[in-house]
């Protein structure tokens, strides 16, 4: 079975306060001619599918278009929620999709949702796992004492709702974070949940494949076939030096398997640009890079008045404008460097673990550290916090 793995469209999605849209649609484009190409079969979207809840009219209709030229290839689809997504919008129409082997799961709903496939090595079962939290496992355990308090545990359980033979060939599509990782904290993850977030990747064992999602940067995790494919644009300017990609699955008897990165060129690139303010007003430098979005750095000892404004002119697509020695000009104002230090110090400060902020702020006020007895009714008080979160973390 040959597979496209792909994950974290984020249709709709912006960059500052440019639409990506098209750059998105392009990519999607390119991603079916490079499926057929390769004479792809399967095709798994694993979660984000948009950059919002209530996307708007036209990342519906990229999507659409996506799924339909899918379709005229002859593909098999599978597709889930991510945590970005709004899984009964997602999930709409799923039952008349099926009857175009377009395979959905947006909710969960207490049962681990499987499509058997056939090839000349046998069956090849595809489960599908909706973005997962403890909060939304526990709906559907009747009793509280066997609720799930963390997301290796929300994961264990909802495996165990489906009845999986290992013996043969399985492959599971999830939107999770998966401990080990490598998240870029600067990038355009929601990394700040992560900490809490992770699943122990020890809870895949047996899988042929996991094609996961969450996680923008393609990388496997644990060993190669628990693997994210990451997004096939670049969000954000501290990804302007990833590739874009999605990853390319071959299955062939149980335990033989080839994956592979097919890359993919965007319409537009993120780029940095250096230079004088006479040199970036020439006309070959210009028409080399104004089709692109730019972080411009002027590398000149005064300001130049109103820079931003002037070189946008010519560059339509400018993101920031700064000084090569670490001034930044956002509309009219200069600022230095230091001004976004806070912003570090604040991602630091919620990148720790709920346990660890408090028993910290305690022993700030205390002059003490918490008791074991302290300490255990903590435990107990977030874990109900987080068995009370509702879907809209979904």
């Amino acid at each position: 079975m040959r597979i496209a793995h792909l994950a974290d469209l984020h249709l709709g999605r912006k960059l500052n306060d440019y639409s990506l849209i098209e750059n998105q649609r392009k990519i999607l484009e390119q991603v079916v001619e490079k499926i057929v190409k390769k004479e792809i079969e399967t095709v798994i979207i694993a979660g984000d599918i948009y950059d919002s809840p209530v996307p708007d009219a036209e990342a519906v209709a990229v999507l659409n278009d996506f799924l339909s030229a899918l379709k005229k290839e002859n593909q098999n689809v599978f597709m889930i929620a991510g945590n970005h997504d709004r899984g009964d919008y997602i999930e709409y129409g799923s039952e008349l999709f099926k009857e175009l082997d377009i395979h959905v799961s947006g909710v969960w709903k207490g049962k681990l949702e499987c499509v058997d496939l056939i090839d000349r090595y046998g069956p090849l079962h595809v489960w599908c796992l909706p973005y997962l939290t403890p909060a939304i496992v526990n709906q559907f355990i009747e009793k509280e004492e066997d609720y799930v308090s963390d997301y290796t545990g929300a994961v264990r359980h909802a495996l165990s709702c489906g009845d999986i033979h290992f013996d043969e060939r399985n492959i599971l599509v999830a939107h999770q974070y998966v401990d080990g990782s490598v998240v870029n904290v600067d990038g355009s993850e929601d990394y700040l949940a992560f900490g809490h977030e992770a699943v122990d990747p020890a809870v895949f064992d047996g899988f042929e494949y996991v094609a996961l999602g969450h996680i923008h940067t393609a990388q496997g995790v644990s060993k190669d076939t628990i693997r994210y494919s990451g997004a096939p644009l670049k969000f954000t300017e501290t990804e302007m030096n990833k590739e874009c990609s999605f990853t390319f699955v071959t299955l062939a008897d149980k335990g033989i398997y080839r994956i592979s990165t097919v890359l993919l060129t965007p319409d537009r690139e993120i780029e940095r640009l250096v230079g004088t303010f006479k040199e970036l007003m020439m006309q070959d430098v210009i028409e080399a890079h104004n089709r692109n979005y730019l972080h411009i750095v002027l590398d000149e000892e005064e300001d130049i008045p109103d820079a931003i404004t002037v070189l946008r002119q010519k560059y339509p697509y400018i993101l920031a404008v700064s000084y090569a020695d670490g001034r930044i000009q956002t509309n009219h104002v200069i600022r230095t460097e230091d001004d976004f230090t806070v912003k570090t110090e604040v991602r630091e400060l919620l990148l720790k673990e709920p346990m660890a902020l408090f028993s910290e702020f305690y022993e700030k006020q205390n002059e003490k550290e918490l008791t074991v007895e302290q300490k255990e009714f903590l435990t107990d008080v977030i874990g109900t916090v987080f068995r009370e979160d509702t879907n809209e973390t979904a």
